[in-house]
């Protein structure tokens, strides 16, 4: 089986591993890339990426679509058994040229992260994606409220798609002995969060030795003079790892959208060993079960998250077993290997 990747990234080609970048990010020469591994020996894969320095990457960063990699993936096609997109910024431009010159025999499958078009219900912009769509792609998405979208969207592609939960690589997020624990409450993500509600809720609790630490943004106007919160900015993975297992536990604040987004950073806190508190949102109901090293809390809902960060800060014996629960939970349920194994599984059926 010959497989071509389309990420919606930049993936970093190298003889050596790069240990600073995490396994989708890098493509180790004479070993298979990211979930592949767990592909039989006789799979090939290769990889083209956005090619960020392209002529066309000035106007595909504003239109947010991948028109050269889809070019030249297309010109390549014929050599492959699959195409496997993921992202519609990936996919859809590459589905269009099947679309408009009748490409048949080379199979194609999107991951779809964002539901196509942020599950929007825009009749001009989906009648375009329509269009794209007519070449038949195959789905793979993270999310069941993705699938649900279709049903009233884009019925025609519901019975191409599987849901296939995203897994992490359990080895890379593996708890690191005699770590420290300090006194502070983490939380960290550039996109997508809710840091007015985990301010105004670390705001009200009685604790003022306790610090919250946030990194991947620089300072929100909500949490100006109290110097109880840090902003740490964009750090790295390792650096990131520390900071989650040094914390008390990990708190990832989500607004609502009907699609894929913030499952690997509460994934991976879990399997490093932390205690989670997310938001109930589409795109975390399908993988947190409430005390199972994780616990809900209502979207946009400052009290519910201030009682519950109180009910862990306040009960060591409660969050010392959940902590052990978070690991195992992520070992039995969400792990790289279960997703690439599943994902080779739908494409033979294709």
């Amino acid at each position: 089986m010959k497989i071509l990747f389309l990420p919606n990234w930049t993936v970093t080609k190298t003889d050596k591993d790069i240990i600073t970048l995490q396994s989708p990010d890098k493509y180790i020469k004479g070993e298979k890339y990211w979930f592949f591994r767990y592909f039989p020996e006789n799979a090939q894969i290769d990889v083209i990426d956005i090619h960020a320095k392209n002529i066309l990457h000035k106007l595909e960063v504003k239109i947010k679509f991948y028109i050269w990699q889809a070019i030249l993936a297309f010109k390549n096609a014929g050599k492959y058994d699959v195409v496997i997109s993921h992202g519609a910024q990936s996919g859809l431009v590459y589905s269009l040229l099947c679309t408009i010159f009748f490409r048949k025999k080379t199979k194609h499958i999107i991951f779809d992260i964002g539901g196509m078009n942020g599950a929007r219900d825009n009749k001009i912009e989906n009648a375009l994606i329509k269009f794209a769509l007519k070449s038949k792609p195959y789905i793979i998405c993270h999310s069941k409220a993705i699938i649900d979208n279709y049903k009233k969207m884009f019925p025609e592609l519901v019975s191409r798609t599987r849901f296939i939960p995203f897994g992490i690589d359990i080895e890379d997020f593996m708890p690191q002995p005699n770590v420290e624990e300090k006194n502070y409450i983490f939380s960290f993500g550039s996109g997508k969060r809710d840091y007015e509600t985990l301010i105004n809720a670390f705001k009200l609790l009685n604790n003022t030795s306790l610090s919250l630490r946030i990194a991947g943004i620089s300072l929100l106007k909500t949490a100006k003079e109290n110097k109880n919160i840090e902003f740490l900015g964009r750090i790295s993975i390792n650096e990131l790892k520390k900071e989650i297992q040094a914390s008390k536990f990990v708190v990832i604040p989500l607004p609502v959208f009907n699609y894929s987004y913030g499952q690997m950073s509460f994934l991976q806190s879990m399997c490093l060993g932390k205690t989670v508190i997310v938001t109930r949102t589409p795109s975390s109901i399908d993988y947190i079960e409430n005390g199972k090293g994780a616990f809900f809390v209502e979207p946009y809902d400052v009290e519910d998250l201030k009682n519950k960060m109180e009910m862990l800060l306040s009960d060591n014996d409660l969050l010392s077993v959940s902590n052990r629960k978070a690991h195992s939970y992520i070992l039995e349920n969400f792990s790289e290997e279960k997703m690439g194994k599943s994902i080779y599984e739908y494409v033979k059926t294709i």
